[in-house]
């Protein structure tokens, strides 16, 4: 049995994959974002998986092991997991299979901007919906962190995707060739990446594959916040990732 894990910052059509691959046969239980936050991707490093929530993240191990011992594959598809990957590598006595789906950086911003992500809240008892927080000093861009307090909601979302992409290429160079599976969002919907999954999957490809729009359906930002970068434009890394990606820099026409 093998355990694989969808790897991205959310906003990449992973709910519209977990219904799809949901039809897909009996050999897989396929789960959407179980623990939703409890992975505390803000709080959790690679490092030091288990610093928050250690026992819910635990006893949804223990819930995994059974799924492959009950003699299914167990694929989960929720953003908030990309910190435990090396985890659940070491802790399952089965393959860990990696699906790593990108997006366009401003096209990622301008999505995760219509959830409130690191949107200050209207009413100030209400906490921000941090997806990530800068603390790890393996992370990407930790050498700047003190201008975290400085960014607008635009820039965090920003940081946060070039933090989930360097962790997914440093993760790539660890994982076998075979287990580890690119897809864009930009063509995720395509018959190529229809045969690119059943072969990643090891199943025969079925004929369901509902193609839609690629729009998002859900979430309606409730503050209108305007994509710019003014504290993160001279930061090279975050081009040279997006390059690597094969995406133009977010800071094009920044003015």
């Amino acid at each position: 049995m093998t355990a694989y894990f969808v790897l991205s910052t959310g906003r990449c059509g992973t709910q519209w994959l977990t219904e799809t691959l949901q039809h897909w046969g009996e050999d897989f239980v396929v789960q959407h974002e179980p623990l939703h936050f409890g992975y505390r991707p803000d709080l959790n490093t690679v490092q030091n998986p288990l610093q928050a929530n250690a026992e819910i993240l635990e006893k949804h191990l223990t819930f995994i092991r059974q799924q492959l011992d009950s003699g299914k594959s167990y694929i989960e598809t929720g953003f908030p997991c990309w910190r435990h990957l090396n985890w659940f590598r070491q802790q399952l006595d089965c393959p860990v299979r990696v699906i790593h789906i990108h997006r366009d950086p401003q096209d990622t911003v301008a999505s995760l901007l219509k959830l409130n992500a690191f949107v200050p809240p209207f009413l100030p008892h209400l906490p921000i919906k941090n997806l990530y927080l800068p603390g790890a000093e393996q992370d990407l861009l930790h050498k700047y962190k003190e201008l975290w307090p400085l960014l607008n909601p635009a820039e965090k979302n920003l940081w946060y995707w070039a933090e989930v992409q360097w962790h997914a290429l440093n993760y790539q160079q660890q994982w076998p060739e075979q287990d580890w599976l690119n897809l864009s969002f930009s063509q995720l919907f395509s018959e190529q990446s229809k045969q690119q999954l059943a072969a990643f999957l090891c199943c025969s490809a079925p004929e369901f594959w509902p193609v839609l729009d690629k729009v998002d359906q859900f979430g309606l930002g409730l503050v209108q916040t305007a994509a710019d970068y003014p504290h993160l434009s001279q930061l090279q890394e975050i081009s040279v990732l997006a390059t690597q990606l094969g995406y133009p820099s977010p800071f094009a026409n920044n003015s």
